[in-house]
Order: structure tokens, then C-alpha cells, then sequence
């Protein structure tokens, strides 16, 4: 099972984003592997798209989801947040990455998705941390 990071999605939805060819070819790869992500996603998407002035940003973040391949799973999130505090010091990622990485934990995910530049820099770290293996091209 692997977790999408929002700048995935965005990436594979956006044609004229820079990462929209690497994304597709991150998914394409992916082959089968169950997808997931987590209500903080949705949100999250759902705010990029309010940014961009598009109408039914829910509407949009849901489809987007969907047309990637994901599912979106519940989560405890009070147990995000508490495993978030338990990690903040050592992975000393941004708040979203880092609630986007425990969640991929929480989930019972081995593998993250993402293009970001912090996280996929930290790569041996959180795998040494939370035993998530970072994707990325």
C-alpha cells in the first residue's frame, strides 16, 4: 500500500504543473499497489483549488482523488496529532509533511509518494524512523 502526497495528485491533475509528465509516470509505475490518502488530503486539495478560484473545490479534491487511483481512509486523527508531537523533533519536517508521513504510518502504508524536495531528502531518515520507504522521481 503506498500514500499519495498531495503534490502528487495535483501534479497528475494539472497539466501545465512541471511535475505533470513525472507524475503520471510515477503512477504508471505504480502499477496495482492499493493507493491511499487521508481526509487531511481532501482538505488540502480542496484549498488549492479554492486558491485557484475553481468552483466545487470538494467536488474537485474527490475526483481528483479518484482519478489517481486512491481511496480515502479514516483515521484517528487525535492519534495523528499525538504521533506527530512523538516525531516533530526527530524528522523536523514541515507540519504538513510530517502529518502526512505519520499518517501514512498510522495507516499501516510502507511506502510514501511525493515530490517534495524536504521530504524526499530525509528519505533514509524516515525510513529509519517510521520504516516508510519515499517514492519519488
Amino acid at each position: 500500500m503506498i500514500y499519495l502526497d498531495t503534490c502528487v495528485i495535483v501534479s497528475a491533475i494539472d497539466e501545465l504543473d512541471p511535475n505533470h509528465s513525472k507524475a503520471l509516470k510515477l503512477l504508471a509505475e505504480l502499477g496495482n499497489e492499493e493507493r491511499v490518502v487521508s481526509k487531511l488530503t481532501l482538505v488540502e486539495l480542496a484549498s488549492v483549488f479554492t486558491r485557484a478560484g475553481l468552483d466545487k473545490p470538494l467536488a474537485l479534491a474527490i475526483y481528483a482523488i479518484r482519478r489517481v487511483g486512491a481511496k480515502i481512509i479514516d483515521l484517528d486523527f487525535d492519534e495523528v496529532l499525538n504521533q506527530a508531537f512523538r516525531y516533530a523533533y526527530e524528522l523536523r519536517l514541515r507540519t504538513l509533511d510530517l502529518l502526512h508521513v505519520v499518517s501514512c504510518k498510522i495507516a499501516g502504508a510502507t511506502r510514501f509518494a511525493t515530490f517534495d524536495r524536504d521530504i524526499v531528502s530525509k528519505s533514509v531518515h524516515i525510513r529509519r524512523v517510521l520504516g516508510i520507504d519515499i517514492v519519488s522521481l
